[in-house]
């Protein structure tokens, strides 16, 4: 698998960014609506809703590592539904379609937002979808597409429910949900290489081994051998007070 073309989307964007160091030595093909810089790359540019431009941007490709769309978690559904919903459905669909492998996917912790609005932490990854706003309600809506598209062909989905990707937490809203860079690389690395026999399908909140932990990480240890390194709280004494320990939007 190590020798497979693997397509990360969304290549020119901040989490792809810390991602990429992480993939090296790896054949990449970098696909996004401006060129992105890797070297060694390939490039393709283009949106996830053109289809000659998706067929290009899969064609002979192993595994895909998705991170293409808005993470505004302010945006209105107008701005979410083209590349959040409508770009990942093509995705599957083009991705069956050229017999890949697996398809990492970045999820959101906003899909289960509403769990940590409310406090009940740890959430667990087992519980029912409950976003806390527009952006986490298309994430959600991915996973269950996801689902769908492994129970009825044979490409494997993995879902990663990404919590603050930064360099390092800038506020105090992120120490509870902060994946920096060296987890982010690791958990998407294990995704890829996880055997289909033993995870087909699946999602899991994605975040660092932090204190002041919200998000259960038992299933991601278990079943892809995640095993985060970082913690948040080494930034605690330097990150602004925004009034809240959570990253749900409020109500």
């Amino acid at each position: 698998m190590a020798d497979e073309l693997v397509l990360v989307t969304g290549a020119a964007g901040r989490v792809a960014g810390q991602l990429l160091p992480g993939l090296a030595g790896r054949p990449l093909r970098l696909f996004d609506r401006t060129a992105a810089q890797h070297e060694g790359a390939e490039v393709v540019t283009g949106e996830l809703t053109d289809p000659a431009a998706l067929e290009r941007a899969v064609d002979g490709v192993g595994a895909v590592v998705h991170l293409a769309g808005n993470p505004a978690p302010t945006a209105a559904w107008e701005e979410l539904r083209g590349p959040n919903v409508e770009g990942f459905a093509a995705l599957l669909a083009a991705a069956a379609r050229a017999g890949v492998r697996r398809v990492v996917f970045a999820s959101s912790v906003h899909a289960m937002g509403a769990h940590e609005a409310d406090g009940r932490v740890p959430v667990d990854a087992a519980w029912p979808p409950r976003p806390c706003c527009p952006y986490g309600a298309t994430k959600a809506f991915d996973e269950a597409v996801a689902t769908v598209a492994s129970r009825r062909g044979p490409v494997s989905t993995v879902g990663l429910r990404l919590g603050a990707t930064v360099p390092q937490p800038e506020e105090r809203s992120q120490l509870a949900s902060w994946l920096g860079p060296a987890d982010l690389r690791q958990v998407v690395v294990r995704a890829l290489q996880v055997d289909a026999s033993r995870v087909h399908l699946g999602g899991y909140p994605a975040v660092s081994a932090n204190t002041r932990q919200h998000w259960d990480l038992g299933p991601a240890r278990a079943d892809l051998g995640y095993a985060p390194e970082l913690d948040s709280e080494a930034f605690a004494d330097r990150v602004e007070d925004d009034g809240t320990d959570t990253v749900a939007c409020p109500r």
